[in-house]
């Protein structure tokens, strides 16, 4: 069987971190199928649409960049980049037999493609914009779009039950499977490291992940004379603020920005750290969540969006968001249950849920009743 992926968000060389997740979701199929990938790209720095060959070196990719402005020019340019990156790939010798959509920007396209071309698609939804702590919303216009693109994909794979009720809230009758995002088992897995004392932090440094109240809630931490030091992994515009807020609250010598580094590296310092601690203030199913619990380590995290689905009974510990009090009293719970955690446990039933091969075989069972449907 082939697949094409196509997507609004994918790594490039400059912004390597961007949808590495759907590359993931890509590694999982290809499993199954074979996967070429188009990565239809809103881009705010050019003004016409262009076509270039992509950049992944493990598969057969295409990127088509268009303008993200004026709004009236990108929501053509975004038809008119999927039909063009569609057509590279079939240049190229790719006849997909499915195409898996990413993101409504790329959904939207892929099922006007799927009626034109007689092609089953498939959908998997990240978007946190369908979570009601989302402050984003949605015009009138575009639920109206979201629910036609969802309700004439063939399957519809939101990454966890919280997004999929949230897309369920505008009105939107699709066939929903649950598929959440994907951890390597063979990269993210338990070992005997000495645990070091340290909390750890993963994620891009912006508004929506609450930075600034995880570390309000170290400050508060330490003055209840426990100081834990926390290592932060990740980049991004709220960078320079985080530092002046590390400064202003004394705690320089607790916390120590990494900036990215490489998966291997991240792991490595996952299994060797106490907690994993996200303070999301909306989140669908954060991978660096999942590649912590696959290391086996617990976390301490906010009963925001699809965020308590992952840390069920067993796996860490919840706190409200927004509440730095709440957030540091989690942390210190967890650091005083911190022997009874069953980190082989925690592994393990992240693999059951995350790992490759059992996200790979969900997707070949949605590819194979979508294929069977469209010959019906």
């Amino acid at each position: 069987m082939k697949v094409l992926f196509l997507t609004s968000s994918y790594p490039v060389p400059e912004f390597p971190q961007l949808g590495v997740f759907v590359r993931e979701h890509a590694r999982a199929a290809a499993l199954h199928a074979e996967v070429a990938v188009a990565h239809i790209d809103r881009s705010g720095d050019v003004r016409t649409i262009r076509v270039e060959d992509g950049s992944d070196a493990e598969f057969r990719s295409v990127r088509v960049r268009y303008p993200a402005s004026p709004a009236s020019v990108s929501y053509a340019a975004n038809f008119i980049a999927a039909s063009l990156a569609y057509r590279r790939i079939r240049r190229a010798g790719f006849e997909p037999d499915v195409i898996h959509a990413h993101f409504l920007l790329a959904a939207t396209p892929a099922v006007v493609l799927g009626r034109l071309l007689r092609k089953p698609i498939v959908v998997t939804e990240q978007w946190s914009v369908f979570l009601p702590e989302d402050p984003m919303t949605l015009s009138a216009g575009m639920k109206r779009v979201a629910r036609f693109t969802y309700e004439h994909a063939e399957i519809v794979m939101p990454v966890s039950a919280a997004l999929r009720d949230g897309i369920r809230a505008i009105a939107a009758q699709a066939d929903f499977r649950v598929v959440p995002n994907v951890v390597d088992p063979a990269r993210f897995h338990p070992n005997s490291a000495t645990q070091s004392g340290r909390i750890i932090g993963v994620g891009n440094l912006y508004e929506a992940k609450g930075w600034e109240d995880l570390l309000d809630a170290l400050a508060i931490v330490r003055d209840h004379a426990r100081p834990v030091p926390l290592d932060l992994y990740g980049d991004g515009v709220l960078r320079s603020r985080l530092e002046a807020q590390v400064s202003s609250l004394g705690i320089e010598q607790l916390v120590t920005f990494h900036g990215w580094r490489s998966k291997e590296e991240i792991a490595e310092r996952l299994r060797s750290s106490e907690l994993f601690v996200i303070a999301s203030r909306y989140d669908s199913n954060p991978c660096a969540v999942i590649e912590a619990l696959a290391c086996g380590v617990p976390v301490v995290g906010t009963a925001v969006g699809g965020i308590p689905e992952m840390i069920t009974d067993g796996m860490g510990v919840l706190a409200e968001p927004g509440r730095p009090e709440s957030l540091a009293a989690a942390i210190e719970a967890a650091l005083d249950h911190n022997g009874a955690w069953d980190r082989e446990t925690i592994a393990s039933s992240a693999r059951e849920r995350y790992g490759t091969e059992q996200v790979g075989k969900a997707f070949a069972a949605v590819y194979e009743e979508a294929l069977a449907r469209s010959r019906q």
